[in-house]
């Protein structure tokens, strides 16, 4: 009977034991749970708090950065352009020109038809020089200077225009290629764009006066930069798709001659004494039409001079008589006395 009571006893103890510790097990739990729960609503709260802190104070942290950076956006991101507009590079933009010495016998028809293959081909005159034939200066030639603008792909074609109705004395070609200075200023071009959105958005944060005329300034610059990169590339683009054309032309009698071939001496001799018998000929064609045009002032001038030593000549005489009588008396006397003595010796 003892023995069952001890039993009875150490296996009731042994349970007590084991419900105390369950039970302090589960306060335990109910103690974390409780504790995390209220840190997480802690931490729930200050998040919660946060954003409307940081709402005012994210303009000015943002405003701050953009003022310490400077243009550093602005050049990294050119930089970064550039790198990405290397594929750019295979469309390149050249600009030509061609300068032309062109003469003609036939003045008016030669610039009637450059002026009409202009507008057939989709160019257009910049600039026009004519000067012509004065009533006074008939026999002066004409001449006449032409800067054309012609489609960079018809270029060739007006050049062959001019060879086939003129004499093309001198020619030269001129190429420039502006692929690099036109990329850069692309890439700087979007530079400023980019930073001119970012200024935009940091504006319409911002609501202190001193930062609004700050952005304000910065806005306004680059605004203007970026009208001279527009105005750049507006003429790139105009100078490579329209080719310039300088023709300097000039009314002649004769043609250069284009000599393909050396020439040997005997050539050049026929060549200088034909040259020298043309001179010779429009020298004396020239001197005898400007007497016979003159002739009128010649003889005029002629009677004027006339009349001058006439009258120079008897008033030379007059004074003479005036100022030396005895002079010619003496001579005379010398003169009877000189017949005299002839006479005396005679006989």
């Amino acid at each position: 009977m003892n023995m069952k009571m001890k039993r009875s006893i150490k296996l009731l103890t042994i349970v007590v034991v084991l419900i105390m510790t369950m039970s302090a097990c589960g306060a335990k739990s109910d103690s974390s749970e409780y504790k995390y729960s209220e840190n997480e609503s802690t931490e729930y709260d200050s998040s919660a708090t946060e954003p409307q802190e940081a709402k005012g104070e994210m303009a000015d942290d943002e405003y701050y950065d953009y003022a310490m950076d400077g243009n550093e956006a602005g050049l990294t991101s050119t930089s970064v352009f550039t790198t990405g507009n290397s594929g750019a590079m295979s469309m390149e933009k050249i600009i030509r020109r061609v300068n032309m010495d062109v003469e003609t016998q036939e003045f008016d028809t030669l610039v009637n038809t450059i002026d009409e293959e202009i507008n057939r081909l989709g160019g257009y005159v910049e600039s026009s020089n004519l000067s012509g034939k004065r009533y006074y200066s008939r026999n002066v030639s004409r001449r006449g200077h032409i800067v054309a603008r012609i489609p960079k792909n018809r270029l060739d074609e007006f050049v062959d225009i001019v060879y086939d109705n003129a004499n093309v004395v001198n020619k030269a070609v001129d190429t420039e290629n502006v692929t690099l200075e036109y990329v850069d200023a692309q890439s700087r071009k979007k530079a400023l764009e980019i930073e001119q959105e970012r200024l935009f958005a940091l504006l319409e944060k911002t609501d202190t006066l001193d930062k609004i005329i700050t952005l304000e300034s910065r806005l306004s610059s680059i605004r203007y930069e970026l009208q001279n990169y527009e105005t750049q590339l507006r003429t790139i683009d105009n100078k490579v798709d329209y080719s310039t054309v300088t023709m300097s032309i000039e009314e002649v009698e004769r043609m250069t001659p284009v000599e393909e071939e050396k020439l040997t001496v005997w050539k050049r001799i026929g060549t200088g004494f034909r040259e020298t018998t043309y001179n010779i000929s429009e020298g004396f064609q020239n001197f005898f039409v400007w007497f016979v045009v003159n002739l009128p002032y010649l003889i005029i001038w002629a009677i004027i001079i006339t009349v001058i030593i006439l009258i120079g000549r008897r008033i030379y005489k007059k004074t003479m008589k005036e100022y030396h009588p005895q002079v010619k008396q003496d001579r005379d006397g010398n003169s009877d006395n000189n017949k005299e003595d002839r006479i005396d010796e005679n006989k």
